[in-house]
C-alpha cells in the first residue's frame, strides 16, 4: 500500500484514487513564514497578541450569552430562528475554542485545559482532540498523515459524505496521537461528557424538546467540519509554501465568520487572537505584494 495514501483511505473512504496521485504530484511542505520570507511576530508587533478590556470581558463569555439567547428563542417558541441563532452560537464556540488551544485567549495552562473542557460540553466533542488533532494539522499541513487536512484533497461532495462520521474519526485520530496518558484521559472524560449529555436531552424530551434539538443542531454543524476547515480554505493547494492556505479579506463576510477566513495569516501566526487577524492581514499587505500573494477581497 502506498504510505502516504494510508489516512486519506483509512478515514475519508469517498477520496477517489485521481486525488490520491495529484496530491502525491503535488509535494507541499508544511506552512513556514520564515522559509516563505516574511518577519517575525516582533517584527510585525507583539501588540497583535494583546486584547482590549472589552475583549478580555465579553469573548470568554459570549459563547454562554450565545447559549442562553438559543434557550430564550426556544422558550418564546420562535423556532424559524433557531437556525440562525444556533449558527451564531456554533461559529462562536468554535472560534472561541480555536483560540484557547491556540493558547491565543490569554488562559494561563491549568486553566486551558479546564476551558477546553467546559466548550466540550458545550459542543459535543472533545476540546482535547480537538487540540491535539488541530495542532497536528499546523505542525504537517496537507501532510499525508494530517487529518484535519484530508478533504482538502477530496471533491466538495466526497468532503460533504465524510460530514457524518467525521467527528468521531476524528476524536479517534486525535487518541492515537496523543503520547499522554493525561491528554487521553481529558479526551476520554469529554466523549463521556458528550455521550451523558445527548443521554440527558433525550431523557428529558417529554419536557422540553430544546437540549435534543440543540444536540441535533451541534451534529449538523459537526459533519460540515471538513467543508469548513479543510476543504474551503486549502482546497486545491499549490506547491508553494504561501499556497497551502487561503485568505478571505473584506469587513462584513470575515466579520460574520469571525474572522475565521483569515486562514493563511492564522497558519503563519498562529499565537495572534482571532479578534486581531484582520490587523495582521494589513501589516502583511506588503509582504503579501512583494511575494505575489493573492488574496481573495469580498464584501
Amino acid at each position: 500500500m502506498n504510505h502516504s495514501a494510508t489516512l486519506t483511505d483509512a478515514v475519508f473512504p469517498v477520496v477517489r484514487h485521481s486525488a490520491v496521485a495529484s496530491r502525491q504530484h503535488t509535494a507541499v511542505s508544511t506552512l513556514n513564514r520564515r522559509e516563505a520570507g516574511l518577519p517575525n511576530l516582533s517584527s510585525l508587533g507583539l501588540d497583535l497578541l494583546n486584547a482590549s478590556k472589552l475583549q478580555s470581558m465579553i469573548w470568554p463569555v459570549l459563547p454562554l450569552l450565545t447559549l442562553a439567547v438559543y434557550a430564550m428563542v426556544f422558550s418564546m417558541q420562535y423556532y424559524l430562528l433557531l437556525p440562525l441563532v444556533f449558527i451564531l452560537h456554533f461559529l462562536v464556540s468554535v472560534t472561541f475554542t480555536h483560540d484557547v488551544l491556540h493558547g491565543a485567549a490569554g488562559f494561563k495552562p491549568r486553566s486551558t485545559e479546564w476551558v477546553l473542557f467546559a466548550m466540550s460540553i458545550l459542543l459535543l466533542e472533545s476540546g482535547h482532540a480537538f487540540r491535539q488533532a488541530h495542532l497536528h494539522h499546523h505542525s504537517h499541513c496537507l501532510e499525508h498523515d494530517d487529518f484535519e487536512g484530508s478533504p482538502a484533497h477530496l471533491s466538495l461532495l466526497g468532503a460533504l459524505k465524510a460530514g457524518p462520521t467525521y467527528l468521531a474519526r476524528h476524536w479517534l485520530h486525535a487518541y492515537r496521537l496523543a503520547k499522554s496518558p493525561v491528554q487521553r484521559r481529558w479526551m476520554l472524560a469529554e466523549l463521556c461528557a458528550a455521550i451523558l449529555g445527548i443521554v440527558i436531552a433525550i431523557l428529558v424530551l417529554p419536557w422540553t424538546a430544546a437540549p435534543l434539538t440543540y444536540c441535533v443542531f451541534m451534529y449538523i454543524g459537526s459533519c460540515l467540519y471538513p467543508v469548513t476547515t479543510a476543504w474551503l480554505p486549502h482546497f486545491k493547494p499549490d506547491n508553494c509554501i504561501l499556497g497551502q492556505a487561503r485568505s478571505l479579506r473584506g469587513k462584513i463576510i470575515p466579520a460574520l465568520l469571525f474572522n475565521l477566513s483569515y486562514h493563511l495569516e492564522h497558519h503563519l501566526y498562529p499565537q495572534v487572537p482571532s479578534y486581531n487577524l484582520p490587523q495582521l492581514a494589513d501589516r502583511l499587505d506588503p509582504y503579501f505584494d512583494k511575494l505575489g500573494v493573492a488574496v481573495l477581497h469580498v464584501v
